[in-house]
């Protein structure tokens, strides 16, 4: 692939790691990379392939999108091979910033830098997670993913400011951990709502389930990871179907390895092989959240999820754990409800009484989209990136933050 003549416009690689289909960030670096203004940033999307990674699709979905896309085998903690395809890339195309999102190339931004001393690193954060020691099976485990926090707080302070986070929460545990907050920006992630619609969508999960007229469906879209609290969710959904037998519940993800399968094996030693499914990892999403009569989020910690914001833009009606920055896109009450984390008697109260009303729901389904298209502009956001990319890059001015929350409509 040869570099396309940009003339005067910061050239760009949006780095990411992955994982099989991709989730929420690289949603957003994909569609980022298909909206931007060639006339304004350059930007090659690179990605991390794991070599044992046979579900990898992220390159269809970066061809659908006509953006200029590579990938590279990363088979280590530190693949020199890959670091040297990575420094060719950087040459070929004449690259001057790399945008890292996520803690592997977070970490080899910074080796990267070593090697071009003249490079420019942008970080976003997506999440940075909060665990309390009891959640870990060992001490040991505990004080590896404290050494990790601090490891990757120490990288993120190497780079030139700011850090942009994509919600309030998140910006606010940076700052608790040790950076400096006049050092991090908020700029809340977005959502394409012209691809993100009803229209066009069939509920493609009632057949597949079985749900007949009048059938009732709860579902949730995510990765099988501790945080995500699936233990809450079959709670919910065993007292959920104690007042409503006929109800569903759905979980549509994967896990990192055989996750997937320890989940099933969970809900069956449960006895609710008929009230919880498991679909695997799914590409037509958009059939499976309109499939939804209600969103379920159990998670006890979150940047700004993608997957809710992709809930909302359908208008399914949600109930969600009131974690990281899930009160800056959902309100309590309108368009859906939030509880405390783990709060089993409160999230079945909400989901019953979402189910027990066809008018409510219909209300909150409005109220959700109407909030998407007026706070949460995919475009806007797009825009104020490359304002930063023209920061990094030395060829512009310092965005401000405050000026990114207006421009998406928010009053936080």
């Amino acid at each position: 692939m040869e570099p396309r003549p940009t003339q005067g416009v910061p050239r760009v690689m949006d780095l990411r790691g992955t994982y099989k289909g991709g989730g929420g960030p690289d949603k957003t670096v994909l569609n980022s990379a298909a909206q931007h203004d060639p006339a304004r940033v350059y930007v090659l999307v690179t990605y991390l392939r794991q070599p044992n990674d046979h579900e990898f699709q992220i390159p269809e979905m970066a061809k659908k999108l006509g953006i200029d896309y590579v990938d590279l085998c990363d088979g280590s903690t530190v693949d020199l091979a890959c670091l040297r395809g990575l420094t060719a890339l950087l040459d070929r195309h004449q690259l001057e910033v790399v945008h890292a999102h996520d803690d592997k190339t977070l970490l080899y931004a910074y080796i990267l830098r070593l090697m071009r001393p003249g490079l420019r690193i942008l970080y976003t954060c997506h999440s940075h997670a909060v665990h309390r020691s009891e959640k870990f099976d060992s001490l040991a485990s505990y004080l590896k993913f404290r050494a990790r926090q601090k490891l990757q707080i120490w990288l993120m302070s190497q780079y030139l400011r700011p850090v942009i986070t994509v919600s309030n929460d998140t910006r606010d545990r940076l700052v608790a951990n040790g950076l400096d907050e006049a050092g991090v920006a908020v700029l809340h992630n977005g959502i394409d709502t012209t691809v993100w619609q009803r229209a066009g969508s069939t509920p493609v999960l009632r057949d597949e389930l079985g749900i007949g007229e009048g059938g009732l469906l709860v579902g949730t879209v995510a990765r099988i990871t501790p945080e995500k609290d699936l233990g809450t969710f079959y709670e919910v959904a065993r007292r959920v179907a104690l007042e409503l037998p006929a109800v569903r519940f759905v979980i549509v993800g994967d896990g990192y390895g055989d996750e997937l399968e320890r989940a099933r094996r969970d809900v069956a030693r449960l006895g609710l092989e008929e009230v919880v499914h498991f679909t695997g990892h799914r590409n037509d999403l958009r059939d499976v959240y309109v499939s939804f009569d209600v969103f379920l989020m159990t998670s006890v910690t979150e940047g700004l999820p993608n997957t809710l914001l992709e809930a909302m833009a359908l208008g399914v009606p949600s109930v969600s754990t009131d974690v990281g920055g899930i009160p800056e896109l959902l309100q309590d009450g309108e368009g859906g409800y939030l509880t405390p984390a783990g709060d089993v008697e409160q999230l079945s109260l909400r989901v019953l009484e979402l189910l027990a009303s066809v008018e409510l729901r219909d209300r909150f389904s409005r109220q959700c989209r109407e909030r998407i298209e007026q706070h949460f502009s995919f475009g806007r956001r797009v825009r104020f990136m490359e304002d930063y990319y023209h920061w990094f890059a030395g060829v512009g001015g310092l965005p401000r933050p405050e000026d990114a929350g207006r421009a998406l409509g928010h009053a936080f």
